[in-house]
């Protein structure tokens, strides 16, 4: 995403941290030097882009990640306190594996943004930064002195990203937030859980998680914008605006009918059977979502009645008759082991699959075979990203300790302001 013109392309010694030969620390840090590699001829896609990393805990560290991932230069600015990601659990080595799950291929600086010498820097780093993260509250970075307008006097280019619980306007524009909370206001909660209710939280930070990938989404888009126009942006994130849009069908139906949305357990509201069933050893997941699959599954099972019944004669039907068709499921697969009901199922074409834990998940052989559980050089275990393209990063580079990289802002300042200029459009 680099502009042609009046930006520079800087240099592997202006890059720190996206080339040189680089060495292992003792106790296996990795200096900034240190080599992020794709494989294959293709560089990083994001190579050349820097991005200022204001954010704290998941949503922020997270969308900032995924673009270091793509191979953006990420600097984590963090306070001399740090990050409070820093302080949560678990613990490997005395580190947050959470921090460093969200951290990885980054570089750090430590700056107090109330100090006005380190104000002054962080201002020159904008200046010679194409993008900034931040999940502050909405008024704390303006009250800081670097407001979205500031930011983009300071540089006219850059793409400014805060993500927020409730985003920057409306009104509840100043409610503080957290994943719950958006989770329980967005109506998610509302439809999760026992069947009937009462509601509960998904099992993980999907409040952070969606505002992240739309934040990188947005941010991919204006930098693309920029290619065209010179200019850059500020673009506003919110956690609510993010679980509301991804209510798909439960917010089709709150719209568009009178009939009460409600949790429905480990089933569709709307297809059947499409759940979770019990087999003689423990559950099964089932999924027939159309006409020809339930057909598929009245033949593995040896029902042909089920083809004839009117409470079964479409996928509408058969969700309205939901709970009928799980007892007549589940008395088919009553003698059947959840092995047994697994290998039928599938030779007779049926979408079906095991209730896995989360460590067999990540043990299993696709988990492996898809390169999901890589390791950092210095042996840690984590997560790889969901999408790999020709200029994902291969290699990872752990979560950057406390200011590690603070000797490099001296190098970074030296540079000369970003400038961007449209691309000429070809006819």
């Amino acid at each position: 995403m680099r502009t042609p013109g009046t930006r520079r392309r800087p240099t592997p010694s202006a890059r720190a941290g996206c080339g040189g030969s680089g060495e292992r620390r003792a106790g296996g840090a990795v200096t900034a030097d240190a080599v992020v590699r794709v494989s294959g001829p293709e560089p990083a896609a994001l190579e050349g882009v820097r991005v200022l990393d204001l954010s704290r805990v998941l949503s922020g560290p997270l969308c900032a990640r995924m673009l270091a991932d793509l191979g953006a230069e990420v600097i984590k600015v963090e306070s001399p306190d740090g990050d409070d990601g820093r302080h949560f659990g678990p613990f490997a080595g005395g580190q947050s594996t959470f921090h460093r799950l969200l951290n990885r291929n980054k570089l750090g600086v430590a700056l107090n943004l109330k100090d006005p010498g380190d104000r002054d820097r962080f201002a020159r780093l904008v200046a010679r930064s194409d993008v900034l993260v931040e999940n502050f509250r909405p008024g704390v970075i303006d009250r800081l002195g670097f407001g979205p307008e500031e930011l983009l006097r300071l540089n006219p280019g850059l793409v400014a990203v805060s993500i927020s619980g409730f985003g920057r306007t409306g009104p509840l524009a100043d409610t503080p937030a957290y994943d719950l909370i958006v989770q329980a206001m967005s109506g998610l909660m509302s439809v999760t859980g026992p069947d009937g209710g009462p509601g509960v939280r998904v099992g993980v930070s999907i409040g952070d998680v969606v505002p992240a990938l739309y934040a990188v989404v947005g941010v991919l888009s204006a930098l693309g914008q920029r290619e065209r126009t010179g200019r850059g942006q500020h673009i506003d994130v919110s956690m609510f605006d993010g679980l509301i849009s991804v209510m798909e069908s439960v917010a089709m139906r709150a719209l568009h009918t009178e009939e009460a949305v409600l949790p429905t357990g480990g089933h569709h509201a709307i297809s059947a059977p499409y759940g979770t069933f019990a087999a003689k050893d423990g559950p099964v997941a089932i999924a027939v979502a159309s006409d020809a699959l339930f057909v598929r599954l009245a033949a593995v099972f040896d029902r042909p009645h089920w083809l004839a019944d009117e409470r079964y004669a479409s996928d509408a039907a058969r969700g309205q008759n939901r709970e009928a068709l799980r007892r007549e499921v589940e008395a088919a697969l009553a003698d059947m082991t959840v092995q047994e009901a697994l290998d039928r199922l599938a030779r007779g074409g049926v979408p079906c699959g095991p209730i896995l834990g989360v460590r067999e998940a990540l043990s299993h052989p696709h988990t492996l075979a898809r390169g999901l559980v890589p390791t950092e050089p210095d042996g840690f275990r984590t997560l790889g990203g969901g999408v790999r393209t020709t200029g994902t990063v291969r290699s990872l580079r752990p979560a950057p300790a406390l200011g590690e990289h603070d000797h490099l802002l001296a190098r970074w300042l030296a540079e000369e302001p970003r400038r961007t200029t449209p691309t000429p459009r070809t006819e």
